[in-house]
């Protein structure tokens, strides 16, 4: 796990802004450092994160609040788009609003959000439930809670025989899994990374979450995805993506830099030394992918774009 949320107070004290307390700091394990998995769930916990710190009684909270939406979209922003995307519909304007309004106006976004996207997960779910109706045995690689949630609308409208969950040792998400599925009551196969191919053949399809989905229809994930996505092409088993169309990023896969990598040094016992550095997300290239699940219905990744423009803005969401 990453320690960036220090770097905050640090930003604070250089504009003579106070300290953040500890709920805030607590925010930003979650978030910025990937406590809680999940970019939606970030974005979840982001808006009313702050909003909360523009509502304290103090004539910097205004400006407090905004540096705080600031660094989260620089820094978890930066490999989620759906999260820089959310602050920035929640913050816009609101730094020519006396404080008292802008304290108001980013508590109603923040709320205005979360009724939207609740209702977009709640329709992302029911098409998936359709399209996945004759499924029996997903294989689900890393967490998602929008994966989590849609494997628990097919385990209780059309039952599942197995749930296979690779361990995703890079940031444990198969272990999540596991602790979030525990109380379906169906059988569960957890696997070893190594063990794909065994996996695979346990499997009748792959569903990844998404930290975000390129414009042609590539799944940023967490390292692994790709691998798991070569191997179900190989044994013929449809690969489906799940995210909100606001996951949507502007960029093609092929036009996106290299992800960073990071070292892994729990992998090493005492005294070992050896270079443990490796990405923690990748591309998903999009020719693995048989459609995204979204709020409108499975896309193929050819259509993505066009989804993404005729996609509802309406209700106040971010662009």
């Amino acid at each position: 796990m990453s320690e960036r949320r220090f770097e905050f107070p640090e930003i604070l004290v250089k504009k003579g802004l106070p300290a953040p307390g500890a709920e805030t700091m607590q925010g930003l394990l979650d978030i910025v450092d990937e406590g809680v998995l999940g970019a939606t769930n970030h974005v979840a916990l982001a808006l009313p994160l702050v909003a909360q710190v523009a509502s304290a009684d103090r004539t910097t909270a205004r400006d407090e609040a905004l540096e705080l939406a600031r660094f989260i979209a620089r820094t978890r922003g930066s490999n989620a788009p759906i999260v820089a995307n959310a602050l920035d519909w929640q913050t816009d304007g609101v730094d020519q609003l006396p404080a008292v309004e802008a304290a108001a106006v980013l508590s109603a976004r923040a709320e205005a959000w979360g009724a939207a996207a609740a209702e977009r997960r709640r329709a992302l779910i029911a098409k998936a439930t359709e399209i996945l109706a004759d499924v029996r045995r997903p294989l689900i690689y890393d967490y998602s809670s929008t994966v989590a949630d849609v494997v628990r609308a097919l385990a209780g409208a059309t039952g599942l025989d197995l749930i296979v969950i690779p361990e995703s040792r890079a940031i444990d998400g198969g272990r999540r899994y596991m602790t979030a599925l525990a109380d379906l009551g169906v059988s569960v196969s957890f696997v070893l990374d190594a063990a794909i191919e065994y996996a695979m053949s346990r499997s009748d399809v792959v569903l990844l979450g998404a930290e975000s989905v390129t414009s042609d229809g590539g799944i940023i994930n967490t390292v692994g995805s790709t691998m798991t996505a070569r191997a179900a092409h190989a044994h013929g088993i449809a690969v489906y993506g799940a995210a909100d169309l606001f996951k949507v990023g502007a960029r093609a896969a092929a036009d996106l830099p290299a992800p960073s990598p990071r070292r892994y040094d729990f992998l090493l016992r005492p005294g070992e030394q050896a270079s443990t550095e490796a990405p923690e997300l990748e591309i998903v290239p999009p020719d693995l992918v048989s459609a995204i699940l979204t709020e409108a219905g499975p896309v193929e990744p050819g259509n993505l774009a066009s989804a993404v423009l005729r996609r509802d803005t309406s209700k106040g969401n971010a662009r």
